[in-house]
């Protein structure tokens, strides 16, 4: 009998780069007539934002936003000032190799934030910012799925695998117009603004992806009345969002996930009713970019023999991606300030914030492992109102349990800290407790080693050592048949069935009858 092999055309995901890129932030910034002279310096911070990429066949192009903002005070005034400015930059980062639709990632982050002020009416910045650049590509890879013939046994391991992939991203604006309310005195100048995504849902329905969600909007202003006498409020918002995202050829076979990114929040103040800068506009700028995952199994055949003639095999080592995993995680976190010279007398802003993150996969508990540094930048007053920044950063590490194996599975999640909350004792000192959310996916991989090619030797029959229908041989404790019938040229099922064997791993030693086929 001919031997007939089947194949099939696996689709194997590759790691096609990943490597950081750094980029130096340098201001020098004259304030306009209208600032007052600068007497101190409170601080400065630099936010960085991916606003667009396109990726090419050999190259990533990518626009990267600074946002700085620097805090001063004038001469004779409490009253916080604040310059913003927008920085852009156009980078490129060369692909190794091209590949076929590759799915790239861009993490930025701020590595340092310095400011001082050269004089009275003119202040320098310099910083720097890290873009984490992952870029992952498929490509297909042949194996044999089944051989037919020339009396081959095979041995098979069933795997489930992303059989295809669909993806589209989708940029949405929210619009908001939000009153500040009775309570609230009316606004001078925004100082600081921030948006939280959380409660996202999706579905898939009628070939159409639905992302449901909401942004969460804080700010922090500075109010003056005619008196001279001036503060800081904040105030917080909600704005739901839901969208639909067409994804070609998607169904309720495909399994979807969603990663919403904030590229900006601009708000602005804006008279209500009674003429008095009570109320502000709002407009945020957000990125979906979602996935569409549909799966499929494979018998893979990673060993072979023939019990008649000579054979050899050609292997290849394959990590196959299986369906990604949701994973949201809230994890406790906290600090502690302890005051320097001026205690604070009251708390009028906490911005936390998290640098070098390391998340690490812990296979023998299944839990995953996450450390770095909290970062608290606290906007204080001290009994003469006077404004300070307070700044600590501390390291933590924490841990959450995984529902799915983390053995071979790649983590694709970010950590952002939510729910920030603090506690000024009467000494000065200062507690924050900060919740780590872990949002992202586990994608779970198994590797292989798997027959890409068999070659059987018809023209010569192998020699037996004698002319038997059936032998003894004594088996040991959590031997695999597999191996007993390779070594005894004989079939897995023959051993199994002359022995009553139900597990193709022995559970206790014996002896064993081994029966001969061709």
């Amino acid at each position: 009998m001919d031997l007939k092999i089947n194949r099939e055309m696996l689709p194997v995901t590759e790691v096609i780069l990943d490597e950081m890129q750094e980029q130096s932030v340098e201001l020098d910034y004259v304030l306009p007539d209208y600032d007052p002279d600068i007497f101190r310096m409170i601080g400065c911070e630099i936010q960085p934002t991916i606003v667009t990429s396109t990726t090419g066949t050999d190259r990533i192009t990518y626009e990267l936003r600074a946002d700085i903002r620097v805090l001063y005070c004038g001469s004779g005034s409490t009253l916080l000032q604040c310059v913003t400015q927008q920085m852009t930059f156009t980078r490129n980062v060369e692909l190794p190799r091209p590949s076929e639709d590759p799915i790239v990632t861009l993490r930025p982050r701020t590595t340092y934030a310095n400011c001082r002020a050269v004089s009275p009416r003119r202040l320098e910045v310099r910083g720097a910012v890290s873009v984490a650049v992952h870029v992952t590509g498929d490509r297909r890879q042949e194996v044999i799925q089944d051989v037919f013939g020339m009396h081959v046994q095979l041995r098979k391991v069933p795997v489930e695998y992303a059989a295809q992939k669909r993806r589209a991203v989708k940029h949405i604006l929210l619009n908001e117009d939000v009153e500040l309310g009775a309570s609230k005195p009316p606004i001078r100048s925004i100082v600081r603004s921030s948006v939280r995504l959380g409660h996202e849902e999706h579905s898939i329905l009628a070939g159409k992806l639905v992302a449901k969600g909401e942004a969460s909007v804080q700010f922090l202003y500075t109010w003056q009345q005619e008196d001279g006498t001036n503060g800081m409020e904040q105030m917080q918002f909600t704005v739901p969002y839901s969208q639909i995202v067409d994804m070609a050829q998607i169904d309720d076979t495909y399994r979807g996930s969603v990663d919403a990114q904030v590229i900006r929040c601009d708000i602005k103040p804006c008279p209500g009713k009674g003429g008095s800068m009570d109320s502000v506009q709002c407009e945020i700028e957000l990125r979906l970019c979602c996935t569409a995952v549909k799966t499929a199994s494979i018998q893979l055949v990673t060993d072979a023999f023939s019990t008649v003639y000579p054979c050899e095999q050609e292997t290849v080592s394959l990590q196959i991606d299986m369906p990604p995993e949701p994973i949201c995680a809230a994890l406790p976190c906290s600090a502690a300030l302890q005051p320097g010279d001026t205690i604070p007398a009251c708390i009028h802003d906490l911005h936390c914030q998290v640098r070098n993150i390391n998340m690490q996969l812990l296979s023998d508990t299944n839990r995953i492992r996450v450390s770095g540094m909290l970062c608290c930048s606290l906007l204080a007053g001290d009994a003469e109102g006077t404004p300070m920044l307070l700044e600590k950063e501390e390291a933590f590490e924490v841990y959450t349990d995984s529902d799915t194996p983390v053995d071979n599975a790649v983590l694709q999640a970010e950590v952002t800290p939510t729910d920030c909350t603090y506690h000024l004792s009467s000494d000065g000192r200062i507690s924050v407790q900060a919740t780590l959310m872990l949002r992202g996916c586990l994608c779970p991989s198994a590797r292989h080693v798997c027959l890409s090619g068999l070659t059987v030797d018809g023209e010569n029959k192998l020699v037996r050592d004698g002319d038997y229908a059936l032998k003894l041989y004594y088996g040991v404790e959590h031997e695999n048949v597999w191996d007993i019938a390779k070594r005894c040229r004989t079939s897995v099922g023959a051993i199994m069935e002359e022995n009553d064997l139900t597990n193709e791993q022995l559970t206790t030693a014996g002896m064993l009858f081994i029966p001969i086929v061709q």
